[in-house]
């Protein structure tokens, strides 16, 4: 079995030393659990910090007279990275100008756990702990608003537009229910159950899907409408599951979501498979996740025994990886100290 229980591969404890000139910054992933697409026409949606997928950033002395960058897609001078590496070298333009830090050349590595273009935040997280990375290498701190306002113009460069749910819970460690014309609002997810993160393999297509739903719109405006109000409906009904700690009723909204998303035309016989697959272990929910046309699929599960058999089915059903994540406070507590 291919999943891995939420512990990254690396230690989280900060090892920097002015002394070796190392500066680490470190972010994780995140999950739309609720509310795709209907959060693009103002309604709500509820996002959640994926811990077991993370990035780490180091910054180190460049051994050239410029900076250099070693990541999966390139290694070489960071000036001369391809244009789909724009947006960290206008984050660490930013945080060089903002903080007023000196243009040294730096050499930055990135290790990365996040799957690319799955919906899971990849590039705000990478942008996110290269900012961090970069303030602890000149011994510097910064402010969650001022990272937050570096990536959010980092992500305009990586995604045209941004609706900043992504940087705002890669950099942080609480969930939040997002509405486009509101302010966000954190709060605590402390549940007992685990959810199953499924990456189906495809790269998902969130502008395609995006652009097809809107189409849809123009030919089917009542049903298209409806289906929003509806998911928004969903969306409130599981933020009060959660509050009142029922993963019966989330599981059971989670199901009630794709089935909407299914007939808005943005899942897809792979996704479909995956989610029935999971459903037939017994998930209390399934659904995809993120925008959709392929990227990843979660279901809800009610402890850990019963998530290991979800993660199985969902990979027999042609998932490449499988991640879980435990959903109480108090377990999370306890595994962290056990680290």
């Amino acid at each position: 079995m291919n999943h891995s229980f939420g512990k990254p591969h690396y230690s989280l404890k900060s090892t920097s030393s002015k002394k070796n000139k190392l500066g680490l910054g470190f972010a994780h992933s995140k999950i739309i659990l609720m509310g795709e697409h209907a959060v693009v026409y103002d309604y709500p949606a509820i996002a959640i910090p994926f811990k077991p997928c993370q990035v780490k950033v180091q910054v180190t002395p460049s051994a050239y007279a410029y900076s250099t960058i070693h990541c999966p897609y390139y290694k070489g001078a960071f000036e001369q990275a391809p244009d789909h590496l724009n947006n960290l070298k206008m984050a660490l333009k930013l945080t060089l100008d903002s903080k007023q830090l000196p243009k040294r050349p730096l050499h930055i590595e990135i290790l990365s756990e996040i799957p690319q273009e799955r919906g899971m935040g990849s590039s705000a997280a990478v942008s996110v702990a290269l900012i961090r990375a970069v303030c602890d290498y000149y011994g510097k701190t910064i402010k969650d608003y001022h990272l937050r306002m570096i990536t959010n113009e980092a992500e305009v460069i990586a995604h045209q537009s941004t609706s900043g749910i992504d940087t705002l819970v890669t950099s942080s460690n609480r969930s939040i229910i997002y509405c486009k014309s509101q302010q966000a609002r954190d709060f605590d997810l402390d549940l007992e159950a685990y959810l199953v993160v499924a990456d189906s393999g495809q790269v998902g297509q969130t502008k395609l899907a995006v652009n097809h739903v809107a189409q849809l719109r123009q030919s089917k405006a009542s049903f298209v409408n409806g289906a929003m109000e509806t998911i928004g409906f969903f969306v409130r009904q599981a933020f009060l599951a959660i509050r009142k700690k029922d993963p019966l009723e989330l599981g059971r909204l989670m199901t009630y979501n794709h089935y909407y998303l299914n007939q808005l035309g943005v899942s897809n016989p792979s996704l479909d498979h995956i989610v029935n697959a999971a459903w037939l272990a017994g998930a209390l929910g399934a659904k995809l996740t993120g925008g959709g046309m392929g990227g990843c699929v979660i279901a809800l599960a009610k402890d850990q025994t019963h998530a290991q058999m979800i993660a199985e089915s969902m990979e027999q059903a042609g998932a490449e990886k499988t991640w879980l994540l435990n959903l109480s406070k108090a377990e999370q507590a306890k595994e962290s100290h056990h680290d």
